[in-house]
């Protein structure tokens, strides 16, 4: 019995299993968050959500294990991790107001934009890599928020808030991109 297609259909699986992973962290996150934990825990779960997004992706390269479904499954999840840890966040008053609503309606473009490209243009809007840096920002700087938070540490707070506003502004050029490939897509003979 040949036991190839078994390995391979497992090693394919690992990368979606990490995204997986981040996925259900958000339960025991979102819950001790809300009961206004702000301690180690929560920054150690909030760091390994962050950890996770970087190793599905490594995972998936490294082993050949990259797919289609991975390629919108990590995207989707990215966006469902960030607009809840930002939810959360916004209610325990964490960071400012405005940079969760700025993540928050960037989040929602980005959403509006990569749906509406598939629906009009059957086309899928791939990642740019300036999007990958400001979410993996953004996940380093919230569970740095957490323990700063936590420990009664402003300067660690502090250190973490500058991260995420220049991630927030990185994630907003990458937005920028996404419409720019949107129009192309209805250009694909070049732009006017």
């Amino acid at each position: 019995m040949n036991s190839l297609p078994l390995r391979s259909a497992l090693v394919t699986a690992v990368p979606s299993a990490i995204t997986g992973i981040r996925l259900v962290l958000l339960v025991p996150v979102w819950i001790l968050l809300m009961h206004g934990h702000h301690d180690v825990a929560v920054a150690i779960l909030l760091a390994v959500m962050g950890v996770s997004d970087f190793l599905d992706g490594y995972v998936a390269r490294h082993t050949g294990a990259v797919t289609t479904f991975g390629k919108v499954f990590d995207p989707l999840s990215d966006r469902v991790v960030l607009i809840v840890v930002a939810i959360a966040a916004l209610v325990d008053h964490l960071v400012p107001t405005w940079l969760l609503v700025a993540v928050l309606l960037r989040e929602l473009l980005v959403g509006l934009i990569v749906l509406a490209d598939l629906i009009i243009h059957r086309h899928r809007n791939d990642v740019v890599w300036i999007g990958k840096a400001g979410t993996f920002g953004l996940l380093l700087g919230f569970p740095l928020v957490v323990l700063g938070d936590g420990l009664s540490q402003a300067v660690i707070k502090d250190a973490a808030l500058a991260v995420m506003s220049v991630s927030v502004a990185l994630l907003y050029v990458a937005l920028a991109l996404y419409a720019l490939n949107f129009v192309r897509s209805a250009h694909p003979e070049g732009l006017p």
